[in-house]
Protein backbone atom coordinates (compact mmCIF):
# COMPACT_ATOMS: atom_id res chain seq x y z
CA UNK A 1 0.00 0.00 0.00
CA UNK A 2 1.79 3.38 -0.49
CA UNK A 3 1.46 6.41 1.34
CA UNK A 4 -1.29 8.32 -0.69
CA UNK A 5 -3.56 5.45 -0.65
CA UNK A 6 -3.35 4.78 3.25
CA UNK A 7 -3.77 8.50 3.73
CA UNK A 8 -6.70 8.38 1.69
CA UNK A 9 -8.32 5.80 3.26
CA UNK A 10 -7.82 6.85 6.70
CA UNK A 11 -9.02 10.27 5.62
CA UNK A 12 -12.35 9.19 5.09
CA UNK A 13 -12.61 7.74 9.05
CA UNK A 14 -10.61 10.64 10.39
CA UNK A 15 -12.74 13.58 8.86
CA UNK A 16 -16.06 11.89 9.01
CA UNK A 17 -15.14 12.39 12.80
CA UNK A 18 -14.38 15.64 12.38
CA UNK A 19 -17.51 16.70 10.72
CA UNK A 20 -19.29 15.50 13.59
CA UNK A 21 -17.72 16.43 16.25
CA UNK A 22 -15.24 19.57 15.62
CA UNK A 23 -12.19 17.54 16.32
CA UNK A 24 -11.18 14.07 16.88
CA UNK A 25 -9.58 14.05 13.20
CA UNK A 26 -5.85 13.50 14.44
CA UNK A 27 -7.02 11.05 17.14
CA UNK A 28 -8.94 8.80 14.35
CA UNK A 29 -5.64 9.34 12.13
CA UNK A 30 -3.22 8.53 14.05
CA UNK A 31 -4.85 5.42 15.29
CA UNK A 32 -5.29 4.14 12.37
CA UNK A 33 -1.73 4.79 10.92
CA UNK A 34 -0.20 3.19 14.09
CA UNK A 35 -2.55 0.61 13.38
CA UNK A 36 -0.89 0.40 9.49
CA UNK A 37 2.49 0.54 11.03
CA UNK A 38 2.41 -2.26 13.29
CA UNK A 39 0.34 -4.73 10.89
CA UNK A 40 3.41 -3.82 8.01
CA UNK A 41 0.66 -1.61 5.98
CA UNK A 42 2.21 1.83 5.60
CA UNK A 43 3.85 1.70 2.74
CA UNK A 44 6.95 3.73 3.50
CA UNK A 45 4.94 5.82 5.90
CA UNK A 46 6.78 7.03 8.83
CA UNK A 47 4.85 7.84 11.98
CA UNK A 48 7.29 10.91 12.01
CA UNK A 49 5.59 11.97 8.41
CA UNK A 50 1.99 11.30 9.36
CA UNK A 51 2.25 13.42 12.41
CA UNK A 52 3.52 15.96 9.79
CA UNK A 53 1.05 15.90 7.63
CA UNK A 54 -1.65 15.60 9.57
CA UNK A 55 -1.15 19.00 11.40
CA UNK A 56 -0.67 20.33 7.93
CA UNK A 57 -4.48 18.66 6.95
CA UNK A 58 -5.69 19.12 10.21
CA UNK A 59 -4.97 23.03 9.91
CA UNK A 60 -6.66 23.26 7.27
CA UNK A 61 -9.87 21.34 7.22
CA UNK A 62 -10.59 23.39 10.70
CA UNK A 63 -10.43 26.37 8.93
CA UNK A 64 -13.22 25.00 6.18
CA UNK A 65 -15.00 23.80 8.65
CA UNK A 66 -14.95 27.07 10.96
CA UNK A 67 -15.78 28.84 7.56
CA UNK A 68 -19.02 26.78 6.95
CA UNK A 69 -20.36 26.58 10.72
CA UNK A 70 -18.89 30.21 11.84
CA UNK A 71 -22.24 31.15 13.42
CA UNK A 72 -21.85 28.00 15.46
CA UNK A 73 -18.19 28.91 16.95
CA UNK A 74 -18.45 29.64 20.77
CA UNK A 75 -16.15 32.42 22.10
CA UNK A 76 -16.82 32.14 25.92
CA UNK A 77 -14.72 32.43 28.79
CA UNK A 78 -14.28 28.30 29.26
CA UNK A 79 -12.27 27.99 25.68
CA UNK A 80 -10.10 30.91 25.93
CA UNK A 81 -9.28 29.99 29.54
CA UNK A 82 -7.76 26.77 27.85
CA UNK A 83 -6.40 28.52 24.90
CA UNK A 84 -4.68 30.59 27.06
CA UNK A 85 -2.45 27.85 28.48
CA UNK A 86 -3.01 25.55 25.19
CA UNK A 87 -1.31 27.13 22.80
CA UNK A 88 2.19 28.33 24.22
CA UNK A 89 2.51 24.56 25.56
CA UNK A 90 1.13 23.18 21.59
CA UNK A 91 4.23 25.74 20.28
CA UNK A 92 7.17 24.44 22.32
CA UNK A 93 6.27 20.72 22.42
CA UNK A 94 5.70 21.18 18.67
CA UNK A 95 8.85 22.90 18.63
CA UNK A 96 10.48 19.72 20.45
CA UNK A 97 8.63 17.24 18.36
CA UNK A 98 11.13 16.53 15.50
CA UNK A 99 13.90 15.75 18.06
CA UNK A 100 12.49 13.62 20.26
CA UNK A 101 12.33 9.16 20.23
CA UNK A 102 8.64 8.78 20.05
CA UNK A 103 9.09 5.30 21.30
CA UNK A 104 8.13 6.10 24.96
CA UNK A 105 6.45 9.31 24.54
CA UNK A 106 4.11 6.75 22.37
CA UNK A 107 3.27 3.97 25.46
CA UNK A 108 2.31 7.35 27.60
CA UNK A 109 -0.10 8.84 24.65
CA UNK A 110 -1.23 5.02 24.14
CA UNK A 111 -2.25 4.77 28.26
CA UNK A 112 -3.38 8.46 28.64
CA UNK A 113 -5.72 8.50 25.79
CA UNK A 114 -7.44 4.98 26.83
CA UNK A 115 -8.29 6.74 30.17
CA UNK A 116 -9.66 9.39 28.95
CA UNK A 117 -11.85 6.97 26.01
CA UNK A 118 -13.10 4.59 29.31
CA UNK A 119 -14.20 7.83 30.85
CA UNK A 120 -16.29 8.95 27.95
CA UNK A 121 -17.91 5.73 27.67
CA UNK A 122 -18.04 4.65 30.88
CA UNK A 123 -19.06 7.73 33.17
CA UNK A 124 -22.63 7.85 33.95
CA UNK A 125 -24.70 10.72 32.80
CA UNK A 126 -24.05 13.97 35.02
CA UNK A 127 -25.68 16.93 34.77
CA UNK A 128 -23.04 19.84 33.29
CA UNK A 129 -20.37 21.18 35.78
CA UNK A 130 -20.41 24.46 37.56
CA UNK A 131 -18.89 27.28 35.45
CA UNK A 132 -16.69 27.77 38.75
CA UNK A 133 -15.47 24.05 38.31
CA UNK A 134 -15.32 23.89 34.67
CA UNK A 135 -13.17 27.52 35.11
CA UNK A 136 -10.48 26.19 37.78
CA UNK A 137 -9.98 22.91 35.33
CA UNK A 138 -9.52 24.92 31.75
CA UNK A 139 -6.08 26.22 32.85
CA UNK A 140 -4.62 22.97 33.63
CA UNK A 141 -6.32 21.04 30.91
CA UNK A 142 -5.68 23.51 28.31
CA UNK A 143 -1.42 22.52 29.39
CA UNK A 144 -2.01 18.77 29.43
CA UNK A 145 -3.82 19.21 26.20
CA UNK A 146 -1.18 21.10 24.88
CA UNK A 147 1.37 19.15 24.98
CA UNK A 148 -0.32 15.78 23.90
CA UNK A 149 -1.49 18.30 20.78
CA UNK A 150 2.00 19.59 20.25
CA UNK A 151 3.45 16.14 19.80
CA UNK A 152 0.57 14.28 18.46
CA UNK A 153 -1.63 17.06 17.14
CA UNK A 154 -4.23 15.15 19.74
CA UNK A 155 -5.24 17.39 22.09
CA UNK A 156 -8.72 16.29 21.67
CA UNK A 157 -8.76 13.26 24.38
CA UNK A 158 -8.03 15.90 27.11
CA UNK A 159 -10.38 18.54 25.66
CA UNK A 160 -13.20 16.58 25.53
CA UNK A 161 -13.05 15.65 29.10
CA UNK A 162 -13.80 18.74 30.46
CA UNK A 163 -16.03 19.73 27.39
CA UNK A 164 -18.10 16.75 28.41
CA UNK A 165 -18.97 18.42 31.45
CA UNK A 166 -19.96 21.51 30.18
CA UNK A 167 -22.61 20.10 28.52
CA UNK A 168 -24.17 17.12 26.30
CA UNK A 169 -25.76 19.17 23.66
CA UNK A 170 -23.58 18.12 20.30
CA UNK A 171 -23.82 21.60 18.69
CA UNK A 172 -22.12 23.12 21.70
CA UNK A 173 -19.76 20.98 21.97
CA UNK A 174 -18.73 21.36 18.62
CA UNK A 175 -18.80 25.15 18.09
CA UNK A 176 -16.46 24.79 21.47
CA UNK A 177 -13.57 22.72 19.24
CA UNK A 178 -13.94 24.27 16.02
CA UNK A 179 -12.27 27.46 17.97
CA UNK A 180 -10.09 24.98 19.79
CA UNK A 181 -8.86 23.45 16.84
CA UNK A 182 -8.36 26.44 14.42
CA UNK A 183 -6.07 28.36 17.10
CA UNK A 184 -3.64 25.29 18.17
CA UNK A 185 -4.19 24.36 14.86
CA UNK A 186 -2.84 26.97 13.40
CA UNK A 187 0.01 27.45 16.00
CA UNK A 188 1.26 24.10 15.89
CA UNK A 189 1.58 23.88 11.76
CA UNK A 190 3.69 27.68 12.54
CA UNK A 191 5.74 26.04 14.94
CA UNK A 192 6.57 22.51 12.85
CA UNK A 193 6.90 25.01 9.61
CA UNK A 194 9.62 26.82 11.40
CA UNK A 195 11.55 23.95 12.33
CA UNK A 196 12.12 22.69 8.49
CA UNK A 197 10.10 19.61 8.57
CA UNK A 198 7.92 19.64 5.84
CA UNK A 199 9.05 18.51 2.12
CA UNK A 200 7.67 18.43 -1.32
CA UNK A 201 5.98 14.74 -0.60
CA UNK A 202 3.76 16.22 2.10
CA UNK A 203 1.63 18.87 -0.08
CA UNK A 204 1.88 16.13 -2.94
CA UNK A 205 -0.03 13.87 -0.58
CA UNK A 206 -2.12 16.97 0.58
CA UNK A 207 -3.31 17.48 -3.11
CA UNK A 208 -4.21 13.57 -3.65
CA UNK A 209 -6.41 13.70 -0.15
CA UNK A 210 -8.10 16.93 -0.57
CA UNK A 211 -10.96 15.72 -1.91
CA UNK A 212 -11.18 13.21 0.19
CA UNK A 213 -11.10 15.18 3.15
CA UNK A 214 -13.31 17.67 1.78
CA UNK A 215 -16.39 14.70 1.18
CA UNK A 216 -15.74 13.00 4.23
CA UNK A 217 -15.89 16.25 6.28
CA UNK A 218 -19.28 17.26 4.76
CA UNK A 219 -20.54 13.86 4.86
CA UNK A 220 -19.91 14.46 8.57
CA UNK A 221 -21.61 17.42 9.06
CA UNK A 222 -24.81 16.00 7.32
CA UNK A 223 -24.60 13.35 10.14
CA UNK A 224 -24.09 15.45 12.93
CA UNK A 225 -28.02 16.81 13.24
CA UNK A 226 -29.18 12.88 13.84
CA UNK A 227 -26.82 12.31 16.61
CA UNK A 228 -28.52 12.40 20.32
CA UNK A 229 -26.48 13.26 23.08
CA UNK A 230 -25.99 9.72 24.96
CA UNK A 231 -24.72 7.83 21.46
CA UNK A 232 -22.49 11.00 20.93
CA UNK A 233 -20.79 10.63 23.88
CA UNK A 234 -20.21 6.93 23.53
CA UNK A 235 -19.07 7.04 19.75
CA UNK A 236 -16.42 10.09 21.55
CA UNK A 237 -15.19 8.13 23.68
CA UNK A 238 -15.05 4.69 21.49
CA UNK A 239 -12.80 6.64 19.06
CA UNK A 240 -10.45 7.75 22.20
CA UNK A 241 -10.28 4.26 23.11
CA UNK A 242 -9.53 3.40 19.28
CA UNK A 243 -6.42 5.79 19.53
CA UNK A 244 -5.19 4.74 22.67
CA UNK A 245 -5.55 1.18 21.59
CA UNK A 246 -4.01 1.51 18.57
CA UNK A 247 -0.79 3.12 20.39
CA UNK A 248 -0.58 0.53 22.61
CA UNK A 249 -0.09 -1.91 19.55
CA UNK A 250 2.21 0.31 17.66
CA UNK A 251 4.73 0.20 21.23
CA UNK A 252 4.12 -3.82 21.76
CA UNK A 253 5.64 -4.68 18.24
CA UNK A 254 7.98 -2.19 17.59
Amino acid sequence: MIPVILICVLCVFAYFAKGVTGAASAIVFNAGLLIALALGLDGGLTLRDGLYWIALTDFLSSALLGALLWRQVKFEKLTLLMLATMVPVTIVFSVLLPALDLHWLSLILALAVIGAGVYLAARRDLPPASRRALSLWALPTGALAGVLGGLFGMGGPVVFVLLSRAGDDPGEFRGRTILITNVTGLARLVALGLTGVYATRHFVWLGWAAPVVVAALLSGIWAHTRLKPRPFRLALGGLVTLAGIGGLLRFALS
